[in-house]
């Protein structure tokens, strides 16, 4: 956790520098982990965590509501593989987004975006089977990242839920009788409910 903080910390800055609007955003993040076997296995391996980020947002200033913006962060999740005779050790993801914004909004009133970008990714998880198999699931580094995000804003305070991609990672796996190594998707969308406090708005 300290890491996590101190990323936040040296990325904050880029982003509260500039913009009408700059925001730092709060987000617990649910994640469902389902139980899987077989070639499944560790496909849902991603939980429940959560988000900081920095965002600054202006708006295009021809009297329309849509805005354009950045904005980065990291989050904290946590790894665990389920299923049926599998031992899992307890893992974690440290993801530091950094993406541009799209999308509608005023200070009071209903906001709509759209962010883009890319992530940078640290993590890994290990397991063992009653098949006398073993498996490690390694984030890969560097993913695309897209979040979709809806909600409500009143002068400097924020709340709203939002959506982003799953997590690219490389599952490898050796028993007995089977080997494999391939690429996976950790879960499907992450879903985040979102408090926000302006630091600025105009």
């Amino acid at each position: 956790m300290k890491k996590l903080f101190l990323a936040f910390m040296l990325l904050a800055p880029v982003t509260i520098a500039y913009g009408e609007r700059n925001e730092i955003i709060v987000s617990p993040t649910y994640v469902n982990q389902k139980k899987e076997n077989g070639s499944k296995v560790g496909k849902y391996a991603l939980g429940s965590g959560v988000k900081i980020l920095t965002e600054t947002i202006s708006s295009f200033g021809d009297g329309s509501n849509a805005v354009i913006g950045a904005g980065a962060g990291v989050s904290y999740n946590s790894l665990k593989v389920k299923g049926n005779g599998v031992k899992s050790d307890s893992g974690n993801l440290v993801s530091i987004p950094l993406y541009l914004i799209f999308g509608t909004g005023t200070d009071n009133g209903i906001y709509t975006k759209l962010s883009a970008g890319f992530a940078v990714r640290n993590g890994s998880v290990k397991w063992t089977d009653n098949n006398g198999g073993s498996g490690k699931i390694k984030a890969r580094p560097l993913t695309g990242y897209a979040a979709f995000g809806v909600g409500v804003r009143k002068d400097r305070f924020s709340i709203g839920v939002s959506a982003s991609t799953s997590t690219k990672a490389k599952r490898t796996y050796s028993s007995p009788t089977k080997h494999y190594r391939d690429n996976i998707m950790l879960s499907g969308a992450a879903i985040s409910l979102d408090f926000g406090y302006a630091l600025k708005y105009e």
